[in-house]
């Protein structure tokens, strides 16, 4: 840190004033347009992301709700057939009509691939086309489950029927959802009523939720309740995790790019119980992203041409300003070089250059009578110097007296007199010796500043001498509580200073609030009343920035203004880091 600080001053040494402010200009509006740009890129790809997430939600739970919707209207028109009064008397009795009724639903509604009526041996009575009819379904999980209450079935790829609805080779396996219901006849459960629908359906949803958005590269896949890719790549697959939220939104790598995904669940509509799909809807991150990374780049393009313009507008002023300095160091230069030089010209330009010409003319002046004054001096301090020695022995005697007197005036002059504690002249000296162990060996040391909260109402209230008495009270227990090391003295009023030496951060707020607990449980009785009060404390700690200790009491004792600002009876640190402001 030593060796950085050396090399900075070299590097400083060289360059002029007129250097060194356009470089720090160019440097302040460089890190201005970075913090703007990043600034900019934080909002704009939250803002972005966010837009992006809650668009792909609610494509995710449009296409959801439409599976649900669509799978509500079957189940319920499957259970409406299966309890309508007009057909009770027919399903055991007159295959034809039921043949015959189901037809026409599924000539109202070409999704459903086969409806059947299979009796409870498990044989099919009568069904669309006379397909499978007298053919035994009595294992298919549809008409078990379907004999038990009415139900819905998953995906899954055609048994039975593919061979008998595929109209070539070529054409893909055919895929259903199955709804199948109890069928209530006049003599009670005559067998079970099962509605086969072609999953294509669900791409006819998927294209209606997607049209118009082909520009977007937006996807939308569906994925069963085992992870199973219903509408989408098969080869992909996800496992359903039971403690997953009903919707997630996360970025996935993919061989084309990065994919913002949002996956929703379906929730079931009414009666519909649900099948536990959920849908995905996605988007490439680089189409999210693009109007962000735009932005970032023309703020980026405006703030370097700012910085720059900046850098020029600050080299030409800084020319301006550091003129009458170059003429002032030329003229001081001057002095004693060139006869009949004695003074310099007053510069104009800032108040602190018209400061500074005003300050070496005077110390000129000043210089020029010492040098006469010295003749003087020379032959009086030789009278002195004789006067002296015979007054010495004299004074010895005198001086054994005297520094006795000086012992005890010295004594009761850092003594505060009513708390016996130190005052401020005789604290500082301590605080000086840290200050300097510090800068030495790197040792900190912390300055705590008590104030008691409300004085003035304790001594409106009780009178000066319980306020006396409370001053007394909190000052002893600072002292016992601190260690033999420390130090502690009265600033004056109410207020108290601790000087804690090899104390950091950490164990000062400690110290620091331990006290103030000590100081709130002390009680100071005034005739028939007790006395409670308590104290705010202002805690800084000592940094290799600080110019004096002064420095370190000015930030404990803003830290103790920011106690009282939050309501008092409590404990502040200030973590400011000392500037050198006397520049400034």
């Amino acid at each position: 840190m030593i060796e950085f600080r050396s090399w900075l001053q070299r590097i400083r040494d060289t360059l002029t004033i007129r250097v060194q402010t356009a470089l720090l200009v160019a440097f302040v509006c460089a890190g201005a347009v970075a913090l703007a740009a990043a600034g900019a890129a934080y909002i704009a790809r939250s803002g972005v992301i966010a837009a992006a997430d809650r668009e792909l939600q609610a494509l995710a739970r449009n296409m959801a709700d439409r599976l649900d919707q669509h799978m509500f209207e079957r189940y319920r028109e499957i259970q409406n057939i299966a309890h309508s009064p007009t057909l009770r008397g027919v399903w055991q009795d007159n295959p034809a009509v039921i043949r015959e009724t189901l037809e026409r639903v599924q000539s109202s509604l070409p999704e459903y691939a086969w409806l059947g009526f299979a009796t409870m041996d498990g044989n099919v009575r009568a069904a669309t086309k006379g397909m499978l009819e007298s053919v035994s379904v009595s294992s298919r999980p549809w008409f078990v489950n379907g004999s038990k209450a009415a139900t819905v079935e998953d995906v899954h790829d055609a048994k039975l029927l593919d061979k008998l609805l595929r109209t070539s080779p070529d054409e893909a396996p055919f895929r259903f959802v199955d709804v199948a219901v109890p069928v209530v006849s006049t003599d009670g459960i005559a067998g079970v009523l099962g509605a086969h629908m072609s999953w294509a359906w669900a791409e006819d949803v998927k294209r209606t939720v997607l049209s118009g958005r082909q520009a977007d590269d937006a996807e939308l896949w569906v994925i069963g309740r085992d992870g199973t890719m219903l509408i989408g790549p098969r080869d992909r697959t996800l496992t359903q995790d039971p403690a997953q939220e009903d919707v997630q939104t996360f970025t996935e790598a993919a061989s084309g790019g990065d994919m913002r995904t949002s996956i929703v669940a379906t929730k079931g509509y009414q009666t519909y119980p649900g099948l536990g799909w959920r849908v995905a809807a996605r988007k490439p991150a680089q189409v999210i992203y693009g109007p962000a990374n735009a932005l970032v780049f023309k703020i980026l393009i405006v703030g370097g041409l700012a910085a720059l313009l900046a850098s020029a507008v600050a080299w030409l002023l800084a020319g301006t300003v550091t003129k009458p300095l170059h003429k002032l160091s030329h003229d001081v230069d001057q002095i004693g070089r060139q006869p009949g030089v004695t003074t310099v010209e007053r510069q104009h330009g800032s108040r602190e250059v018209l400061h500074l010409s005003a300050a070496i003319r005077s110390l000129v002046r000043r210089v020029g009578v010492a040098e006469a004054d010295q003749h003087a001096s020379s032959s009086a301090m030789a009278a002195l110097q004789l006067e002296l020695e015979n007054r010495t022995k004299e004074s010895e005697e005198k001086a054994m007296r005297f520094g006795a007197d000086l012992h005890a005036l010295r004594a009761l002059a850092d003594t505060d007199g009513l708390t016996g504690l130190l005052n401020r002249r005789a604290f500082l000296p301590f605080a000086e010796d840290a200050l300097s162990y510090f800068e030495r060996y790197d040792r900190p040391f912390s300055i705590l500043m008590f104030d008691i909260d409300h004085f003035k109402r304790v001594n409106d209230t009780y009178g000066h001498a319980v306020g006396d008495e409370v001053i007394r009270a909190v000052g002893a227990c600072i002292k016992d509580e601190i260690r033999t090391t420390d130090k502690v003295a009265r600033f004056g009023g109410e207020e108290f200073v601790v000087l804690l030496r090899e104390t950091d951060e950490l164990v000062a707020e400690k110290m620091a609030d331990r006290l103030k607990r000590k100081i709130a449980a002390l009680e100071v009785v005034s005739g028939d009343q007790t006395v409670k009060f308590t104290t705010s404390v202002g805690c800084a700690v000592s940094d290799e920035r600080s110019r004096d200790v002064e420095d370190i009491i000015q930030r404990a004792d803003k830290a103790l203004y920011t106690a009282k600002s939050a309501g008092r009876n409590r404990v502040r640190v200030n973590r400011e880091i000392s500037t050198n402001s006397a520049a400034a």
